[in-house]
């Protein structure tokens, strides 16, 4: 059940707490977190994030590490806390599927400056999404197949709520579509637990 969930992402597990309900979390953070993705095409999937899959995304990052230490914790809490959405954001990262070492040499570079190019549109009104860690993209960077960003704009919230259609464009050679989202993930993404900080 969600309200189960809620409780438990108030509270940060190290490894030998998390272990023991790892399982059950799976089972809740999967159907919780399957009206969430947006399919753009077959090689395009946006996931909206909210507190309770990055929580789920800092506990696994901790448990793979595989031992009870704090400063890891404490890292990776740093590290994944910008992609909470807050008060009027957004948050959702891009996915870009490849499936060999053919594609993520060839293809991958292809993608290029497709984080610039992506809005969610509420309504007629689209708001540009922009890189949550911008020093992702330096001159140097390589081709990336995981894109977080944010969407930002004073009253967000209140046009989110009252929005009859929402919709993911990306506007890249790549990629030109606009996608409505479906009822499901409107009223996910309306209900997105957000400004949660942990200590």
């Amino acid at each position: 059940m969600a309200s189960d969930l809620f409780k438990i992402i108030n509270h940060l597990y190290l490894p030998s707490q998390y272990s023991s309900m790892r399982e059950r979390i799976y089972e809740l953070v999967s159907n919780y977190k399957a009206s969430r993705y947006v399919k753009i095409d077959d090689r395009i999937t946006v996931l909206f994030e909210d507190a309770v899959t990055v929580w789920f995304q800092i506990e696994e990052t901790v448990y793979l590490e595989g031992v009870d230490d704090e400063s890891i914790l404490r890292e990776a809490v740093r590290t994944y806390s910008p992609m909470v959405p807050r008060k009027d954001e957004i948050s959702l990262t891009v996915f870009i599927h490849v499936f060999n070492y053919d594609e993520l040499r060839n293809l991958l570079p292809k993608y290029k400056g497709i984080e610039n190019t992506i809005s969610i549109k509420i309504n007629d009104h689209a708001i540009p999404a922009k890189p949550i860690y911008p020093e992702d993209y330096g001159p140097n960077a390589l081709p990336r197949s995981i894109h977080y960003l944010k969407v930002s704009e004073a009253g967000l919230d209140s046009m989110l709520s009252n929005a009859s259609s929402v919709a993911v464009s990306i506007s890249h050679p790549m990629v030109n579509k606009t996608v409505k989202i479906p009822s499901d993930t409107l009223e996910s993404l309306k209900y997105s637990v957000k400004d949660i900080s942990w200590q």
